[in-house]
Order: structure tokens, then sequence, then C-alpha cells
């Protein structure tokens, strides 16, 4: 019950630090130097964090024995966090959160069912996979549904597309954006994808959790790792690390508190993946983070725009929790 409790907690976490991350973005110009300062914030805290507890050593001789392959759980933050971003433009933000949740939500559900990255095996069953169609159709209603419409067929066009030609329109940031249509599919495959990183993230954070003998100092491999990593994107993306307009007064304190936030969810997957294995952290944070994302919207919290929210969204949580719960039956 707490556990499940910690992993709704951490993923209400998410939407505020994209809040955060969103409105120091605006300062610095760029939303890859604004996760930049976000990881280094993060990593920061985690050092002192892990300074103060202990114990020492702070890499015990326990972690020679883990597999090479856990190190790698920043780089996969790092890939999702860079994923979201590059499909934004392409794809819009609907589609830019479904596609990943369904990558999260498979990839959490296989890791679980063959046991992948050294955790427990647990055999998929026609309750298991139930659970997770449903928390999935649930997500996807929370997420997108004021938005599915049953349009007449006499609505559009011949060839039964919405757009004309092999383009389709993506929206993002009121600017209508074409993509044509093969290259949509590729970057939903992508999105997918993108979300499987994710859920490969929050398994390789329990096995270095486990190694390490603290999911703090986890979370402090996972920052150093990660750091490094959105570095290097930032270079050949960027090609510049300035902070631009965020160090001028007037810009409220609290955009500075995403690394703070981010730390405290990446040290929650990892102890809940070790301790419930990664499907059901996945389908627990993204509960909260769509709960959450809705609360934000509804009050307009931290600088966001306030959004109603239909009624088909909070049947959509509902529906999600259900899911969870035949998914842990």
């Amino acid at each position: 019950m707490l556990q499940g409790l910690l992993g709704i907690f951490s993923g209400l976490i998410t939407p505020v630090q994209t809040a955060v991350n969103t409105r120091l973005g605006r300062s610095i110009g760029s939303p890859l130097r604004a996760s930049l300062v976000s990881f280094s914030v993060g990593l920061i805290a985690m050092l002192t964090l892990t300074l103060l507890l202990g114990p020492y050593p702070l890499i015990p001789a326990t972690a020679a024995n883990g597999p090479w392959w856990m190190w790698f759980a920043g780089v996969f933050g790092v890939t999702f966090l860079t994923g979201n971003v590059l499909l934004l433009p392409k794809l819009g933000s609907l589609k830019t959160v479904i596609m990943p949740v369904t990558g999260q939500i498979v990839m959490g559900l296989l890791v679980d069912a063959f046991g992948w990255f050294g955790t427990t095996a647990q055999p998929i069953s026609p309750l298991r996979i139930a659970g997770a169609a449903i928390t999935l159709v649930g997500f996807l209603l929370a997420v997108a549904g004021p938005n599915l419409r049953l349009r007449p067929a006499i609505d559009r066009p011949a060839g039964g597309s919405e757009n004309s030609g092999d383009s389709e329109k993506s929206e993002t940031d009121g600017k209508a954006v074409h993509v044509p249509g093969s290259a949509t599919v590729l970057w939903s495959c992508a999105g997918i994808a993108f979300g499987m990183c994710s859920a490969v993230q929050t398994a390789l954070l329990g096995k270095l959790g486990v190694a390490l003998g603290s999911p703090v100092k986890a979370s402090l491999a996972s920052f150093v790792v990660g750091l490094i990593s959105l570095a290097i994107v930032v270079a050949f993306v960027d090609r510049t690390y300035s902070l631009g307009d965020a160090l001028k007064k007037g810009n409220p304190w609290w955009m500075w508190v995403g690394g703070l936030l981010g730390a405290t969810l990446v040290m929650c997957n990892a102890y809940l993946s070790a301790h419930i294995g990664t499907g059901m952290t996945v389908m627990l944070v993204l509960l909260g983070q769509v709960g959450g994302g809705l609360l934000v919207d509804r009050f307009g919290l931290l600088g966001v725009p306030r959004k109603p929210v239909a009624g088909i969204q909070y049947v959509g949580v509902l529906v999600a929790i259900v899911g969870i719960v035949l998914k842990a039956m």
C-alpha cells in the first residue's frame, strides 16, 4: 500500500517538474539547456545527500559484481528526455504523450514477464495482460479524451484520410507542421521506442540500487552519467551552453528547483523498481503523472495556462486505476 502511494507520489512530481523546467526553458531559450541545468542541480543535491547519509565507501565492493549495463540508466533517461523534445514538432503534443506512454507500459510488461535486466520474472497471465491493456486505455482517455471525436465519413476527403495528400498535420505551439505520412509512422514508432527507454531506465535503476546498496547512490550514479550524456547532446544540438536570460532579475526562484524534483523521482523509481517490479512502478508513476497533469491544467499551477478538464479524463484515471489493480492481482 505504502509503495503504491509512493509510486503515485513520484508520478505527481513529473508534471510539476515539467512546468518548472518549461519556465526555466523560456528564460534560457532552450529546453535541452534547461534540462542540463536541472540535471546539474539534481546532481549537486544527490551528491550532498549521499555524502551526508553514506554509508561509506560510497562505491561498495559489491558494485563490482553488478553487470556493466546497469551504469547506463542515466543514458536511457536522457534518451527519453531528448526524444520528447524531438517528437513534439513532428507529432504534436498529444501523440508526444501517447506514444511514449504506450512504450513504457509495453516494455514494463515485457521486462517483468521475461525477467530482463536481472529482474524477477513474473509470468504473463491473461489477467496481467488485461490489466495492462485497461491501464493503457485509461491513460489514453485521460490524455486524449477531449480530442476524441467521431467524425462522419462525409467530413473526410476521398481516400479516408483527414488530411489531403500523403501528409499529416501536427499541432505544436499553435503552428501547423506538415509531416509526410510515412515519416509520421516512423516518428510514432520512435515515440514508442523512447517510452521503452524510460521503462528500461527504471529497471536499471532498480538493479543499480541493489548493487550499490542504496537508491540514493543509484540516483547519484544515474545523474552523473545522465549529465555527461546530456552535455554531449547539447553540444551537438544547441552548440552553446548559454543560460540566456535565466540569471536576470524578475525570474521566479522556483524555476531552479526542477533538479530537486527530478532527483526525488529517480530515487523513488530506484527503490520501487527493486521492490515491486518495473511494470508496476511504471504504471503507478504514470498514474500519478497523468493525475498530476490534470491538476496542473485544472488550476493553472506554476504559470501553466488554466485548461478545462473534461469528465472523460477523470473517467480515464479511474479506468487506469482498475487496470493497475488487475495487473497487481
